[in-house]
């Protein structure tokens, strides 16, 4: 419940996100019919909501399932361990997707970051995928928020942003602190970095470009609205969305924006990239097609899905498919990348919604329903045949 409140409170505190009447009224409605379907959802199922997130490495699955962090194989759907073994009070639940540190430890590391207890674990994985970690490597837990976004790995450091509005720069050797930088509001998007330089969006309305090894601001840009997204990058710049409905291109040269587009409602979920043809979705249901380098688009008018839009879409392997799914009603649609058009749809079981990111390897894709209790659900890549889920189905049913 406390991310969603987090929203509304984003909405009408003095510092909106939305720009104008229009904004602040879409935004709102939208907000709200969102927190709706969270109350009745929980009063129904008494189950966490949240966008759980997965990783899939060497044909293993690495999810942050809820109350623990789970790993699978990716092929089979077979259980390989869980983190905890056992639950603890105040432990969890995991909604930050895990990360893997692979040149750290004696097999890679694991990092795991915790919603209530505010602690960011190393696991030490071991020679097989199914050697279930011992005790965590080293902990951290000195953040005073909650983490939602996932981190990342760069120059000996793991990095990662917090709800106290500060991100966290901690040692891959001994999660010792090496540097903190302080926002003014959460940060729930996942640093990016390029070269020696982190970029953070944060709720705050800004986008800041941070030295890797010190932790000091170099320059900033300030948007519009309250950035939930994770920026992308493509040939010197950054791509990035708000809760201003705007899409904007951040120049890593200039540090100016260079060029903005207007969508027809508020961006939430983080684009994906092709080369320089850039995908992203608004919580509309509507889905857009951009060539980076004439700011064109590439289909003539956006693709619109009757549902709301929350999660990163995915890509088939060879550019061809654009996978989106739909939040409310759990379904995914794949669209043809060249023309925008629908070549097929289906349903997850149970029909879960699906707030998470889509997670696409070269044959299955990869989806993390809720409010049911198939928390994982697998998909063939090319047909959208059912694969596997966990739990499993039971024969018969």
């Amino acid at each position: 419940m406390n991310l969603w409140r987090m929203i509304l409170d984003r909405l009408y505190r003095g510092n909106r996100p939305y720009a104008g009447a229009r904004g602040r009224i879409v935004g709102a409605g939208m907000a709200l019919f969102l927190l709706a379907t969270v109350l009745t959802g929980c009063a129904a199922t008494a189950r966490h909501e949240s966008w759980p997130g997965l990783l899939v490495a060497d044909d293993t699955i690495y999810a942050a399932n809820l109350e623990r962090v789970q790993a699978f194989n990716a092929e089979t759907g077979k259980l390989l361990w869980s983190f905890p073994e056992e639950l603890k009070k105040g432990q969890g639940p995991y909604y930050s997707t895990p990360l893997l540190a692979e040149d750290y430890g004696g097999y890679g590391l694991l990092l795991v970051a915790g919603y209530n207890d505010k602690t960011v674990y190393a696991l030490p994985l071991g020679e097989s995928p199914a050697e279930r970690p011992d005790n965590p490597v080293w902990t951290f837990a000195q953040a005073a928020g909650q983490y939602v976004g996932s981190g990342v790995v760069a120059d000996g450091k793991f990095i990662i942003g917090n709800g106290d509005g500060y991100v966290y720069a901690l040692d891959l050797d001994d999660g010792a602190l090496v540097w903190k930088f302080p926002t003014r509001d959460r940060v729930w998007a996942t640093p990016v970095v390029v070269e020696d330089t982190v970029y953070i969006a944060s709720l705050d309305h800004h986008l800041y470009a941070i030295d890797i090894a010190t932790g000091v601001e170099q320059w900033n840009v300030q948007t519009s609205g309250a950035i939930a997204a994770t920026p992308v990058h493509i040939d010197g710049a950054l791509w990035v969305g708000d809760f201003s409905s705007t899409l904007y291109q951040v120049d890593l040269e200039t540090h100016q924006v260079a060029w903005t587009f207007t969508a027809n409602d508020w961006l939430w979920a983080t684009p994906i990239a092709d080369e320089t043809n850039l995908y992203f979705a608004d919580v509309g249901g509507h889905i857009y097609a951009l060539d980076t380098e004439t700011h064109e688009m590439l289909w003539d008018t956006p693709t619109k899905i009757d549902d709301v839009v929350r999660s990163r879409p995915a890509l088939n392997a060879d550019g061809t498919r654009l996978y989106v799914a739909a939040y409310k009603k759990g379904t995914i649609h794949a669209l043809d990348t060249a023309t925008g058009m629908e070549k097929k749809n289906w349903t997850t079981v149970e029909r879960g919604r699906l707030p998470g990111d889509l997670v696409a390897d070269e044959m299955r894709l990869y989806t993390m329903p809720i409010l049911v209790d198939k928390r994982i659900q697998v998909f063939e890549l090319a047909t959208g045949e059912f694969a596997w889920s966990y739990p499993a189905i039971e024969s018969g049913k």
